[in-house]
């Protein structure tokens, strides 16, 4: 596997008289694999019927999230575990910490053994700046998006 990336520029507003400006490498995703997409490819890997794999995934999903909603984490063998997580902003006095101060809820993913010996094995590509398209905005290799309405990826995965 090949990880790819391309320099992007940055400017830091930490003084708005003399913005700083730097660079960083971005991580460039060549696409997206629909939903549609996935169940066909375990279809194809698993001989389990379409509809099959579809019910499996849909009710892995709702128990998931009940679960989570319970303050559960989820642990998945191999694939990994996921866990509800918070960040909060910080108070001077404990007396000020209270629920105004959570900022953002969110699903923290932990790959499992499997993936982490992908990661292990992955090198690093560099991508042309002038080649604007792939970061995430094509739509999936059977040439529709098939994800939930209205779901945006989260970019802090």
């Amino acid at each position: 596997m090949s990880v790819k990336y391309r320099k992007r520029k940055i400017v830091l507003q930490f003084d708005k008289e003399n913005p700083l400006s730097k660079y960083v490498a971005t991580n460039v995703v060549i696409g997206s694999i629909g939903y549609n997409k996935l169940c066909d490819e375990v279809n194809q890997r698993t001989g389990m019927h379409r509809g099959v794999v579809d019910v499996v995934l849909k009710g892995v999903q709702d128990t998931m999230i009940s679960f989570l909603e319970e303050g559960f984490s989820v642990k998945l063998g191999e694939f990994g575990s996921f866990r509800p997580a918070i960040q909060a902003k910080s108070q001077d006095k404990e007396e000020d910490v209270d629920s105004d101060t959570i900022s953002r809820v969110k699903i923290i993913f932990t790959p499992g053994n499997k993936f982490q010996q992908m990661l292990n094995g992955v090198s690093i590509e560099s991508v042309s700046n002038a080649s604007k398209g792939g970061e995430g905005d094509k739509e999936g290799a059977n040439g529709s998006d098939d994800g939930p309405e209205g779901e945006a990826p989260d970019p802090a995965v």
